[in-house]
């Protein structure tokens, strides 16, 4: 099992490509660029007054121009849209993947050293995912995979956050949840799977996890590695169990 590791942000092509377009005068660059040539190879002037005359060669010019304008800014628009999903989603799972954690985990950390905002951190293993693929082949371990994140995706609320920070690998942010109730939301999850493997015979995972919580003064590193610690912990005492640095809350 690979551990998460320390927190750092490499923006990929298509992030970087993102931002480029992002800027409104190099957008503009862009969009011109692309109208004017194929514009340009149309209605060249001599085309234009042999075949359709001056006044109806600029009618057409005219209509040519917002026909592209608005082509090509719709398909830029979605090009941008396309580029940002890619950046901030698992494409297996459709969950989302390190880079939005990293940026959520910022926000977090920011609102409650500013407020006193408790939030916490559960990070998940899927135990038996190596058997899976080697038994059934990695089509199956994809479907597993799919699988846990529907699991995770029912189990959370709709403020916490589902994230695949890759592998077999998971993390569920808790805003406004201290650590000593994290083991309510990994009941769940665990019961998910637990039902998951009735369902599907080649589907026989579990899940272990590593749950802590905001403290003031502790960094996102330390947070990520400290979950990471009970983690490993969690999986060397049995597996299928949760490791918390506090006790569990008494009241749910």
């Amino acid at each position: 099992m690979a551990t998460i590791g320390p927190l750092v942000i490499r923006p990929p092509v298509a992030w970087r490509l993102q931002g480029f377009l992002g800027h409104p005068i190099r957008f503009a660059v862009v969009i011109a660029v692309l109208v004017a040539i194929p514009i340009g190879m149309v209605l060249v002037d001599e085309f234009r007054s042999a075949l359709l005359g001056p006044a109806a060669g600029r009618i057409i010019f005219v209509i040519l121009l917002v026909g592209a304008g608005a082509g090509v800014g719709a398909s830029a628009g979605q090009l941008i849209s396309t580029l940002r999903s890619q950046a901030f989603m698992d494409t297996l799972t459709g969950l989302y993947n390190r880079r939005f954690m990293d940026a959520e985990l910022g926000l977090l950390q920011s609102r409650a050293g500013r407020y006193g905002h408790d939030y916490s951190v559960l990070v998940l293993d899927i135990d038996g995912l190596k058997r899976v693929n080697d038994t059934w082949g990695h089509e199956v371990g994809d479907i597993a995979l799919r699988a846990f994140a529907e699991c995770l995706r029912q189990s959370l609320r709709g403020s916490d956050v589902a994230i695949r920070t890759g592998g077999d690998e998971f993390v569920a942010i808790l805003p406004e949840t201290p650590c000593h109730d994290a083991h309510i939301v990994f009941d769940r999850i665990r019961r998910q799977v637990t039902d998951l493997r009735a369902v599907d015979k080649r589907l026989q995972i579990s899940v272990s996890a590593g749950a802590v919580g905001w403290k003031s003064g502790r960094t996102l590193e330390s947070l990520v590695q400290d979950a990471d610690a009970l983690l490993l912990n969690a999986k060397r005492g049995g597996k299928d169990r949760l490791e918390t640095e506090v006790p569990a809350s008494t009241t749910a």
